[in-house]
């Protein structure tokens, strides 16, 4: 998060108290960017860790990461490309529903797919 987020009231409101009045720029650590998004992205893996982060307003905070990641033109990179991939496919999971990615949506955790996969075959 940073002060020069572009969050409307509602996404505001999502988010919980301590970051609604963050007024910091964003960290500049790879190390801690990299671990908050593997971290996000493992949560995604269930069912209710999806449903728990889209209710805390974690979609539009990594959209606000990314464009400040697309938005430095002063040379420096604030994330490797793994670690944008890795955000992409975060993005992109938190934006869809279960229905939207036609997946069952009595599936515990998107971990079950490979499994299913792999018993069908």
């Amino acid at each position: 998060m940073s002060v020069d987020d572009n969050l409307d009231d509602e996404e505001m409101a999502k988010l919980p108290v301590r970051l609604q009045y963050y007024e910091k720029q964003r960290d500049e650590s790879p190390i801690v960017r990299q671990k908050l998004i593997e971290a996000l992205f493992q949560l995604c893996a269930t069912k209710h860790g999806r449903q728990v982060l889209r209710a805390k307003g974690v979609y539009p905070a990594m959209r606000e990461l990314d464009t400040a990641t697309s938005e430095a033109g002063d040379g420096k990179t604030l994330l490797s490309s793994q670690q944008e991939h890795t955000l992409h496919a975060l993005i992109g999971i938190l934006i869809r529903y279960e229905s939207e990615m036609d997946v069952d949506p009595e599936l515990a955790s998107i971990r079950e797919l490979g499994a299913a996969a792999n018993t069908e075959n």
